[in-house]
Formats: C-alpha cells, sequence, structure tokens
C-alpha cells in the first residue's frame, strides 16, 4: 500500500497577491491596503491553523465581511477553502473552491489571480489524492502548473512538481514519479531557491527508490531530507516520519519501521484537527502490530480506523484494513472470520502494487492455513509477477535516463522560466494601458451621469416640497372653520334673535371670527398676540353653549412681548378648540381651561390644560390626530421643522400629571425658528 500522504499544502498558505488589474487610483489605494490586510492575514493563519483551525477560520470569515474588492475576497474564499483540509472536511474545499472558479471566468486575467488558481487547483489535486483518485488529481495538478506558468510566484512550480510525482507513484507509474521529482530540482536550481525547498523532493525520491526497492539510494535521500526535520511544519513532519517508516517496513526492519511510525502518531495526536492522518496512521500501526504478534494492539487499532474511513467511504482504506485483518484473524487462529472478511473485501476503484502484494501473501497463508495448497501457490506466483514487474529493467532505466537529462537540463529550463517572466512582465503592462484608458473613459461618462442624476433629483424634490406646502395650505383652508359649530352657532343665534344688543353682539363676535380664521388660514406663521386674540374671539363665542360655569384663563410671562413671537398659525387655536368640543362640551361641574405662555431655554412654552375627559391614546396619534385640524397641524410643524435642521417644534399631547383629570397640550417653539419656506 502507497502510504504517502500530500501534506505539502501546509507550507505554500500563502495565496497570491491581487493587484487590481485596473482601478482609480483612489480604489487602487483601497485594494493595496486591503492586500496588505489579507496577506497579515495569511501569516496569522498559517501560524494557528494546526493549532486552532476553528480561530484560523473565525479569522478569515471576520476579513471577508470587511473586504471590498471582489479578487481579493475571492482570494480569502480559496484561503478559507484550504483551511478544510486539516480537517479532511474534503467537500467544503470543493464547495468553496468552486466558486472561486465560477468568479475566474469574469476575473481579469493577470498574474496574480493566475496564482490564485493555481493554488485552488494544487488543493483539488490534494483533494482526489486523499480520496485515492490519482487520475483526477494529476489533471489538476497539470492545470496547476499551467497556471503558475503565468503568475508571479514560480517558486512554488517545485511544490506543483513533487505533488504530481506523489500522484503518479501512487499509481505505481515510477518513471512519470521519477520525472516530476527531478523536475522540482530543476527548478530549484533553476529560480536559485535554498537548500531547505528541495527536502520534499528528497523524501520523494526517497520514496520511489524504497518502491524500486534500492535501499541504499532510498536510504540517502531521506538522510538528506532528514537534516531539515526542524524546519518541516506538522504535515511535513508526518510525511517524512510515515516515509521513514515504510522505509524501514519494507526493509523488514520492523521494530524500527514502529519507532518512527509512533512518532508520526504521537505528533498528529497532538492536533486534533488532523483526523485523518491519525486514523491513517493507525491503518500502518496496526499493519506492523499483526507483523510484530502485537495482537490487541492491532486489532485496536485497525478497529478504529475501520470505522473512520468506513464512515468516510474511503474504498481503498476499507479494502487494505481488511486485508489486514485477514491475517490478523490468522494469527489468532479465527480461521471463520478470516474466510468473513475475504468474502465480504472487494477491490474498488484504483489499487496500488504494494496493496495487491500484500493481499496476496495474506491470501496466501489463508489457503495455506486451510490446506488449499494449489491455491496458495497461485497467489504466490502472482505476488512474484507484481515484485518483478516493480522491479522492470524498463522502469530502472527510464529513471536512469531521467537522473543524466537532469544535469542537460537545467540551463535550457532556467533559459525558458526567463522567457515566460518576460512575456508575462508585457502582457501586464500591455493589458494595464488598455485599462487605465477604459477606467477614464467611465469615469467621466459616470461623472456625467452623477451630475444629471442629482440635478433631476433636485427639481423633483423642490417640486414635491411646494406640492406638500400647497396641499397643507388647502387642507389648512378647509378644516379652520368647523361647519358644524358654524352652523349650529347661527342656528342657535337666528332661533334666539330678537332685536336685542347681546344677540347683536354674539353674531358680530361670529363675523369676527370667521374673518379673521380666513385671513389666518393664507398665513404659516402669526404674532403670539395675534393666536391669542383669535382664542379668545373664539372661546367668547363658545361660552354659551358650554355653560356659565366656564372658567378660560390666558397667563403670558411677565417679559414676553406677544406683538414680537411668531408661531404657526392655528398651534393654540385648535388645541383649545378640540378641549372644548371633546373634552369640557357636556361635562358636568366647574369646567377650567388653562393657556399658559412661558420662557423656556431659547424660546417660548405654550401649555394648554383642560380638567375634561382626557387624551385617549388609542383614538388618536400623531399620525392620525383626533380630527382633521389636528392632523392638519401635525402636518404642518413637520414640513417647517424638515426646514430647520437644528432647532425644532416640540409638539406633545398627554394626560395630565397632577393627579388631575384632564389633557394637557404643550408647544415649544424656538425663538430663531424659520418659517421660510
Amino acid at each position: 500500500m502507497n502510504r504517502r500522504a500530500t501534506m505539502k499544502l501546509f507550507g505554500l498558505l500563502g495565496l497570491l497577491m491581487l493587484l487590481s488589474c485596473g482601478y482609480t487610483n483612489k480604489h487602487h489605494s483601497k485594494s493595496l491596503c486591503e492586500l496588505t490586510f489579507v496577506d497579515s492575514l495569511e501569516t496569522r493563519v498559517q501560524d494557528s491553523l494546526f493549532a486552532n483551525v476553528l480561530y484560523s477560520r473565525s479569522q478569515i470569515r471576520d476579513a471577508l465581511v470587511q473586504v471590498q474588492d471582489s479578487q481579493v475576497y475571492y482570494r480569502l474564499l480559496a484561503l478559507y477553502g484550504k483551511t478544510f483540509f486539516v480537517s479532511s472536511d474534503f467537500d467544503s474545499i470543493l464547495y468553496y473552491h468552486r466558486q472561486v472558479k465560477e468568479f475566474s471566468r469574469k476575473a481579469n486575467d493577470c498574474p496574480q489571480w493566475n496564482d490564485v488558481l493555481s493554488d485552488v487547483y494544487n488543493m483539488a489535486g490534494n483533494v482526489w489524492m486523499q480520496l485515492n483518485r490519482p487520475d483526477s488529481a494529476i489533471i489538476d495538478y497539470k492545470q496547476a502548473y499551467q497556471y503558475r506558468l503565468k503568475g508571479n510566484r514560480l517558486h512554488i512550480l517545485p511544490d506543483i512538481c513533487i505533488n504530481t510525482a506523489d500522484a503518479y507513484l501512487h499509481r505505481g507509474d515510477f518513471a512519470h514519479t521519477a520525472s516530476f521529482y527531478r523536475r522540482a530540482l530543476f527548478l530549484c536550481d533553476s529560480l536559485n531557491l535554498s537548500e531547505h525547498t528541495k527536502f520534499p523532493v528528497y523524501y520523494g525520491l526517497g520514496q520511489t527508490y524504497m518502491e524500486l526497492r534500492d535501499f541504499d539510494l532510498s536510504n540517502h535521500y531521506y538522510e538528506l531530507a532528514g537534516q531539515f526535520f526542524d524546519e518541516m511544519n506538522v504535515g511535513e513532519k508526518w510525511t517524512y516520519l510515515n516515509n521513514r517508516g515504510n522505509h524501514y517496513y519494507y526493509r523488514k526492519d520492523y521494530p524500527e519501521a514502529l519507532k518512527y511510525m509512533r512518532r508520526a502518531n504521537k505528533l498528529v495526536s497532538a492536533h486534533s484537527q488532523m483526523v485523518f492522518e491519525q486514523n491513517f496512521i493507525k491503518v500502518n500501526l496496526g499493519e506492523l502490530y499483526v507483523l510484530t504478534d502485537n495482537l490487541d494492539s492491532a486489532q485496536i487499532c485497525l478497529d478504529e480506523s475501520y470505522r473512520f474511513f468506513s464512515k468516510i467511504q474511503h474504498n481503498s482504506a476499507v479494502y487494505y484494513i481488511e486485508t489486514q485483518m485477514i491475517e490478523l484473524a490468522l494469527k489468532k487462529g479465527n480461521i471463520a472470520q478470516a474466510q468473513k472478511m475475504i468474502a465480504r473485501t472487494a477491490p474498488v476503484g484504483h489499487l496500488d502494487a504494494n496493496m495487491l502484494t500484500i493481499r496476496n501473501q495474506y491470501l496466501q497463508h489463508y489457503f495455506e492455513r486451510t490446506g488449499d495448497y494449489r491455491r496458495a501457490y497461485e497467489y504466490l506466483k502472482r505476488d512474484g509477477h507484481l515484485d518483478d514487474s516493480i522491479r522492470s529493467e524498463r522502469v530502472q532505466m527510464r529513471v536512469a535516463e531521467l537522473d543524466m537529462r537532469y544535469q542537460q537540463d537545467t540551463i535550457v529550463l532556467r533559459k525558458e522560466i526567463q522567457i515566460q517572466q518576460q512575456a508575462g512582465e508585457m502582457r501586464v503592462l500591455k493589458l494595464s494601458v488598455y485599462i487605465w484608458v477604459l477606467v477614464c473613459l467611465l469615469l467621466i461618462a459616470g461623472t456625467i451621469v452623477i451630475i444629471w442624476y442629482m440635478r433631476k433629483k433636485r427639481e423633483f424634490l423642490r417640486e414635491r416640497f411646494f406640492q406638500q406646502i400647497n396641499r397643507v395650505r388647502m387642507e389648512n383652508l378647509r378644516s379652520r372653520i368647523s361647519p358644524h359649530f358654524t352652523f349650529n352657532v347661527l342656528g342657535r343665534e337666528i332661533n334666539q334673535f330678537n332685536g336685542s344688543e347681546e344677540v347683536k353682539n354674539n353674531l358680530m363676535g361670529l363675523v369676527k371670527y370667521l374673518r379673521r380664521s380666513l385671513e389666518l388660514t393664507e398665513k404659516l406663521s402669526v404674532p403670539l398676540q395675534d393666536e391669542l386674540d383669535f382664542v379668545r374671539s373664539y372661546i367668547d363665542l363658545e361660552k354659551g353653549r358650554v355653560g356659565e360655569d366656564f372658567i378660560p384663563t390666558i397667563t403670558v410671562e411677565d417679559g414676553l412681548d406677544a406683538t414680537r413671537i411668531m408661531i404657526p398659525s392655528m398651534v393654540v387655536q385648535i388645541p383649545v378648540e378640540n378641549a372644548i368640543k371633546h373634552g369640557l362640551a357636556g361635562k358636568d361641574g366647574a369646567k377650567e381651561l388653562t393657556i399658559s405662555i412661558s420662557r423656556q431655554e431659547n424660546g417660548t412654552r405654550i401649555t394648554i390644560t383642560d380638567n375634561g375627559r382626557g387624551y385617549l391614546p388609542q383614538l388618536s396619534s400623531a399620525t392620525r390626530g383626533t380630527g382633521t385640524g389636528l392632523k392638519v397641524l401635525y402636518q404642518t410643524i413637520q414640513l417647517l421643522n424638515t426646514k430647520n435642521k437644528s432647532d425644532k417644534i416640540r409638539f406633545d399631547i398627554t394626560n395630565r400629571n397632577d393627579g388631575q383629570t384632564g389633557t394637557q397640550v404643550s408647544v415649544y417653539i424656538p425663538f430663531r425658528f424659520s418659517y421660510d419656506l
């Protein structure tokens, strides 16, 4: 079984710089700020990913809400998808990266965005490798390689070659495996990368020669990689320890293999999110425990890993574990259990030669124990044939040929990369010129559209404002004269008319009231003194209807000049009319109405109080009013307040709070209130 895990992802968590390929200077500066923020975030995520993956995801989610640039947003989304690799949540990775790929259809084709797409396809390849689909992985790795060639961060190219080599190794295609590992070395030399970048190639070549059973050369490369162990991240350390253990496993040095596998298990056990790796290493430990006759420990490891890989439907791993359970049952003397496992297991998908070799050996053991030596010999021959195939001269000669080509092609490859870089820079420069011209044209067109729109909007608002004024004035005109009141008074006075002076005076007062009401209708504001005179006329006319025990009181604080204080027209008269009609009329006992005018802060406070039935909010609201007059008054005050941003009129209606029944209307009018509409 090939236990090579593609964990080199975590050394490459930094996604690529996305420079806006054509924005305004203001937008460009904003994008640069966002890119700086994202670069810093990527560093923090990389540092905390293995220690606390949930914290890393929360940091990215917070950043996704803040960014404005769409390419920066999808760059973060790609990074967010990568974090799910740690917890083996492969469906989430593919889901988020699918969104990035869909966005790429309309994104600007620039080197920075090609780098992001390269990371996305590289991650997809890693997912297929974990799901034991090396053919799909190779397709995505090659796509990632092509995008990276058109990007800026060419130093990532060796890592993609390493991943591609791992996929070919998993397929048992050692010729292509060695080819891509060698290409990774070519790139490291051509790009003048440090020796540190080569250690994944070293333990990859160690794995390749281990598969070819050239243990001396395999050990040489593992020793080279081991020099950089302290500089590896968690995923790289796990890969190295696992592969080093495999090296000793194939050499049949099982105690030494157990030593490395236990180190790998201890490493990933400290990182709860590395669930896949924890169960993967248990499979290897289970097999080694079977081989060293530590059967109880083998049973525990195989059972735990079997539950995990069955749950995620990793058929290749399940098949291999069931193969180990055949040998475990045989060593326990449980032939029936071994037969049951043989009947249950069936190969699904790709199976590498090593897995088939191990299964052939265990089936050979089974048939030997059951006395079916013909079948046992058949599986022995199959095992020998597979081993000969792996060691074929053709493959070894191909690896030797590639090894020599490495020495010849390094200079040529360096020149090809330099040409690719220069061609990419020219494309970016040419594209930038076109985009800047387009941006300027769009800015000019956008400015013209905005100016036209603002002008139309101002005209519309001005027209609507004057329509509101006219509507309020017309409603004011219609509501000033209460038909019910007018006809009742005229009818009563005419019926009582007998030529006396009192009746004549009442009729004259009514005429005066009507005339004054019509005069005030055309005005939005009047002097306080005129309003009070008008109110007095109204009260004098209503005394007869309210009754002799009606006691009206009007007081003005000393020092206030009522002739110079301007107030909204009818702001006193309408509440007084409501107080008499809805509060005092028909009430038994004394009927009191008090109008008080006083100075308050930088304005005038007008208070109208009665001892009538009280204010009923459920029947009267700021939107409906108790009647047409109060509704118009509310609209007038609202209209005036819209033109006075700082000092506003405050109009309140409440029940009395002095222990008595009745209504209190309070109006505050600033001294400097403007009535100029």
